[in-house]
């Protein structure tokens, strides 16, 4: 019966030792999941949700209806199989809608689908308590000009 008690205070200890490893998260692992949330919702055509998480200077230059019009004309190529965190690092970030040098990370990933890969970076920005990922400098000003930039 001993035995039993000690192995069940152990996991116990485990579980909790799990749970606040998960909770203590540090920002570059923050922001590294935000950046993979948004490529997952792109992949699985929620374009919508993708949009909620974009930065609210840049959702004044698309709305969301246009953003889920313009991203479902454009075929992602294959079904999602994993997305990788290569690194996070700190950007400051010069892109058009955004106040210059404004600060952000940088999130280096490996994606890979059933019929491709690549590898690309993401930028993320702190607003509110939550990262929000940000347009590319061109998709900015091509959202700027018109609801789906070429």
């Amino acid at each position: 019966m001993a035995v039993v008690r000690i192995l069940i205070v152990t996991a116990l200890v485990a579980l909790a030792a799990g749970c606040a490893l998960t909770e203590d998260t540090t920002d570059d692992e923050q922001a590294g999941a935000a950046v993979k949330r948004v490529i997952e919702d792109e992949y699985v055509g929620d374009y919508g949700t993708a949009w909620d998480r974009l930065h609210p200077r840049h959702q004044r230059l698309v709305t969301r209806k246009e953003y889920e019009d313009c991203r479902g004309q454009i075929d992602v190529r294959g079904t999602i199989e994993s997305v990788l965190i290569l690194d996070v690092r700190d950007e400051p970030l010069n892109v058009y809608g955004l106040r210059p040098r404004t600060p952000s990370k940088a999130v280096k990933v490996r994606v890979t689908t059933d019929e491709t890969a690549y590898t690309s970076t993401y930028h993320v920005v702190p607003v509110g308590g939550e990262w929000r990922w940000v347009l590319t400098d061109a998709a900015a000003r091509g959202f700027a000009r018109g609801p789906c930039p070429a």
